[in-house]
């Protein structure tokens, strides 16, 4: 009988090892001996499932865990699916946004003098940092305070017409003069509100915090999402076209996250950098932004010392938009092109044949993670047809790594590395 911990273990001896991933120990110190370091917005990620989360249930079962990761992933492919076949209209993308029940990694920040704390979502394919507001014609219930822009001396409204209005593609209010903005979700529920300035208050590295004037946010007073009351809203990483004043582009185009073990409930060195001191260590890849999503470079998959007989071309991106990889930060399974998922599986059947059988009840593309105690299935699928051959790399295939994305460079950086040790020494 295997169990939570042994899945995670088994992902990692079967799952595909990328050339752009680095196999040795860790060694940052050399980085980490110059005289002036620059300061570093740290947050700490907070997984759904983790006992720091507000939606923690310690009596959840392992099929319950597993269901919710597919219901999870598979909301954010159907959301992927339908920005990849949208055509290539700004306006018409900024208006969708991921499906709010997926089940990723939050993060506490604080908002306006003096500060108040938001539980926002984390979401690398979202352009915006929004939260509700007061006053709330519709909100969603959540377990922080509703912030109230007229109790800060620092939040400001922007007005129609101004730069940051028009590059932010967003309509004006009746009486046109207070830029707003309207997310709407897959399932007909939405987000508005007014677009303002206001500032946001930051850990630090050192364990001090640095106040930083967040030139564009969202701030809701009207939200009609299904969810279940914690939460205040998303905080997006995505980069966004042209000259959409995204918080990327406002924090220096630079951030890095490091996840650990995810299974773990009691993990807690889960973190966000965002910043010129995001940590950018390791293997590098090209990394190009396109749709709001980030894309890399895969140029093979092997099990164990055994590269996979597939096609350089497979992960390739074509040059009408389609195929290529994308790295994901909402969606916890891996999902490969056909043509790369069959080898990964087939050689995984043939490792584990005579150790493991095979359920034929379940769907072809499941084949390795804990969905009961007796059934385990590997947390890689293959895509649907609606994905464009378009792959994801998720979270579970980016436990122990710390993530860097260095945006204007065009790379991204891979270092293998344990969280609670990069978190002592940035």
């Amino acid at each position: 009988m295997a169990t939570a911990m042994t899945a995670a273990y088994l992902f990692f001896l079967l799952v595909y090892i990328i050339d752009i991933f680095s196999s040795y120990p860790a060694n940052v110190s050399s980085s980490m001996t110059t005289p002036i370091k620059p300061w570093k917005m740290a947050l700490k990620l907070i997984h759904h499932d983790s006992i720091h989360s507000p939606y923690y249930n310690p009596n959840a079962t392992i099929s319950e865990l597993a269901e919710r990761a597919i219901n999870g992933s598979l909301a954010r492919i159907q959301y992927m699916s339908k920005i990849i076949s949208t055509p290539n209209d700004e306006d018409a993308r900024s208006r969708l946004v991921p499906a709010i029940k997926a089940y990723g990694f939050f993060a506490n920040i604080s908002i306006g003098t003096p500060p108040v704390p938001q539980l926002l979502m984390i979401d690398t394919a979202s352009n915006l940092l929004w939260f509700q507001c007061l006053p709330c014609t519709t909100c969603f219930k959540q377990s922080l305070p509703l912030f109230d822009p007229a109790k800060s001396s620092t939040y400001s409204n922007i007005r129609c017409g101004s730069p940051a209005c028009k590059n932010s593609r967003c309509s004006c209010d009746p009486k046109n003069e207070y830029c707003t903005f309207k997310k709407s979700y897959l399932d007909g529920t939405s987000t508005a509100g007014n677009l303002a300035s206001e500032q946001a208050t930051f850990e630090t590295s050192d364990e001090g915090t640095v106040k930083v004037p967040i030139e564009v946010l969202g701030c809701s007073h009207v939200s009609t999402l299904p969810v279940d009351g914690q939460e205040s809203g998303i905080l997006g990483l995505s980069y966004g076209a042209g000259n959409l004043p995204t918080l990327v582009k406002q924090l220096g185009s630079k951030f890095s996250y490091c996840i650990g073990n995810i299974y773990d409930p009691q993990y807690q060195y889960n973190q966000l950098i965002l910043g010129d001191g995001a940590m950018l260590e390791g293997d590098s890849t090209t990394l190009q932004t396109d749709k709001g999503f980030y894309f890399l470079d895969l140029e093979g998959i092997s099990v164990g010392e055994k590269k996979l007989p597939i096609d350089p071309s497979t992960f390739k991106r074509r040059a009408l938009g389609e195929g290529g990889v994308i790295i994901d930060s909402g969606a916890t399974f891996t999902f490969l092109k056909e043509e790369g998922y069959v080898p990964l599986r087939n050689e995984v059947e043939s490792l584990m044949a005579g150790i493991l059988n095979r359920a034929a009840s379940l769907p072809k593309y499941f084949t390795f993670f804990q969905l009961t105690t007796n059934v385990l299935c590997m947390t890689i699928l293959s895509v649907t047809p609606a994905m464009k051959g378009v792959s994801t790399i998720g979270v579970l295939a980016q436990q122990s790594y710390n993530v860097g994305y260095d945006i204007k460079q065009g790379k991204i950086f891979f270092q293998r590395i344990d969280c609670s040790v990069l978190e002592s020494i940035v």
